[in-house]
């Protein structure tokens, strides 16, 4: 939906997020790998121990928000992330199961996007408080495209019970 100019340069955030090896490594590797696909990391959140979500049996997640800059279209966008969370070694084997590295779409500007497998904003970020918290230290006036409300006042409404600020 919506037309993308080519070239045209957007402001991103991305969740990266890992609870499988070396955590920390995981999430470098992965802003690593973002940089060379035509996504310019312009800000960076603190990293964050979070609980799992949706399947809770599983060791705690190391997360954080990237704010980036690209000139992808929203499609070539998920086509990158895919093509680093592969190259990277991460097997989807269960829904919310553990995951070597896990990057998210979160916005795309102030773009709505409905596609059969691609939805910008990602539908449950006024639901994750792992996504809230990250995403309101280096966002927090940033306007929800759908919600219309501020990321500092979607995380008034969250549980933000045992995340931890790490780095």
């Amino acid at each position: 939906m919506g037309e993308f100019i080519s070239g045209e340069k957007v402001k991103i955030f991305l969740s990266i997020g890992s609870n499988v090896g070396d955590r920390k490594g995981n999430l470098g590797k992965g802003r690593e790998n973002l940089e060379r696909k035509e996504i310019k990391i312009v800000k960076v959140s603190s990293l964050y121990l979070t609980p799992p979500w949706g399947k809770t049996n599983q060791r705690e997640f190391i997360n954080q928000v990237i704010e980036g800059e690209t000139v992808l279209s929203p499609r070539e966008l998920l086509s990158s992330i895919k093509s680093i969370e592969r190259e990277m070694g991460r097997k989807d084997v269960e829904k919310w199961g553990p995951r070597l590295i896990d990057i998210d779409i979160l916005f795309y500007g102030d773009k709505i996007v409905e596609e059969e497998d691609l939805i910008i904003p990602h539908p449950l970020i006024p639901q994750r408080a792992f996504v809230l918290v990250p995403l309101n230290e280096i966002a927090s006036d940033f306007v929800h495209p759908v919600k219309k409300e501020k990321i500092k006042d979607l995380l008034l409404r969250v549980d933000r019970k045992g995340i931890r600020r790490i780095v």
